[in-house]
């Protein structure tokens, strides 16, 4: 035995630590340890570590935390598994000492945080008090959206069908009280804070122009072209009806957020707002950084069938025009930039005083 793992050994008699556990007990006529299914075992164990190593990267800070599973991150928070006689019994524990609590002691603990912020976020979600707000308890505990998703999904996935499974934590800041995985309340928290990250993760907002319109039941649904060329389907509200036909009659510009999926192409099947959007700002000018933002207005015409959009901004006399807005800010800021450099070159005397006033207009928005 090395000299490491002798003085883990002494220091566990001598009762100066012991290790943080996860015990999870699964409970049903159907299974014990002699008669548990592969999948089933796989399946825990699978979601217990990927509750750790999810809840641990939570509480890395922003710039540290990638958006990838690193080696080094694996291999700090695996797990060690024992199983227990009688029913299904898991014990989940760090893999040494140092692992748990660092090479000094408690200033520099490891995966015993993770197993403690881990066994909050469980209390919080079987909380029963009726004034406890446990939602926003959960962002306080998981500010970033990014990680909520992972880390839910996985208890989930701790949740068995038509059994009973409870989780407990021993040795974190004492031993905490079983939770009941297939509570009623417990599970409809979970499965409400994942439709609540899903819908975070496909809420969208789409600019563009309503190229087309299609009334027929039972799925009346119109068309957006958005400012690179691409087309987003809409479910049409009924309410809405009337200012979509106004739109696109008059091929509004305009910006609408949703609830969306994406398949072959976005489709927004839940529409929360629809506005005009017809005026953009536009604050750098190839790569230029602007002294101050101007503002260019945004309008679509139609010419024999094809849809251009247009980009102007008629005090500098600035225009683009092409088939998308992308492109036609493109042409625009190659407008404006022209007009730049050939206004700086041209002596004062030698304008009017319209063209002078565009002159200093120019350079002083170019002007570091």
């Amino acid at each position: 035995m090395s000299s490491g793992k002798r003085d883990e050994e002494k220091d566990k008699k001598q009762g100066k630590k012991e290790l943080p556990e996860i015990i999870y007990k699964l409970e049903d006529k159907s299974v014990s340890l002699n008669n548990a299914s592969a999948q089933l075992v796989a399946g825990v164990l699978f979601n217990l570590q990927g509750l750790i190593y999810s809840v641990a990267r939570s509480t890395e800070t922003p710039s540290s935390v990638s958006s990838r599973r690193t080696k080094q991150l694996e291999d700090l928070y695996s797990l060690n598994v024992g199983f227990e006689d009688g029913c299904l019994e898991m014990r989940c524990f760090p893999p040494s000492l140092k692992v748990a609590y660092g090479k000094s002691g408690d200033k520099e603990e490891l995966q015993t945080p993770v197993f403690k912020k881990t066994a909050g976020l469980l209390g919080v979600l079987s909380n029963r008090d009726s004034e406890y707000d446990w939602k926003l308890e959960i962002k306080k505990q998981i500010d970033a959206p990014q990680f909520r998703f992972p880390i839910f999904n996985h208890i989930k996935g701790l949740i068995p069908e038509d059994k009973e499974a409870e989780i407990r934590f021993k040795n974190v800041n004492g031993d905490i009280p079983s939770i009941k995985l297939h509570d009623v309340v417990f599970k409809s928290r979970v499965l409400k804070l994942l439709r609540e990250g899903d819908i975070e993760n496909r809420r969208y907002e789409v600019t563009g122009v309503i190229s087309r319109f299609k009334d027929d039941l039972p799925s009346p649904h119109f068309v957006v072209k958005d400012w690179s060329g691409k087309f987003v389907k809409i479910d049409m509200p009924e309410e809405k009806r009337h200012q979509i036909l106004e739109f696109i009659s008059e091929m509004i510009p305009i910006k609408l957020t949703g609830i969306g999926t994406k398949k072959r192409f976005l489709e927004i099947t839940d529409l929360d707002e629809l506005e005009i959007y017809n005026e953009i700002l536009l604050d750098s000018i190839h790569d230029t950084k602007l002294r101050a933002p101007i503002k260019a207005k945004v309008s679509y015409e139609r010419v024999n069938d094809s849809d251009y959009a247009i980009i102007g901004n008629d005090e500098l006399g600035v225009y683009g025009v092409d088939s998308t807005v992308n492109k036609a800010k493109e042409m625009f800021d190659e407008d404006l930039y022209s007009k730049y450099i050939a206004y700086k070159s041209m002596r004062d005397d030698k304008l009017t005083v319209k063209a002078l006033e565009l002159k200093i207009k120019l350079i002083d928005l170019f002007k570091e």
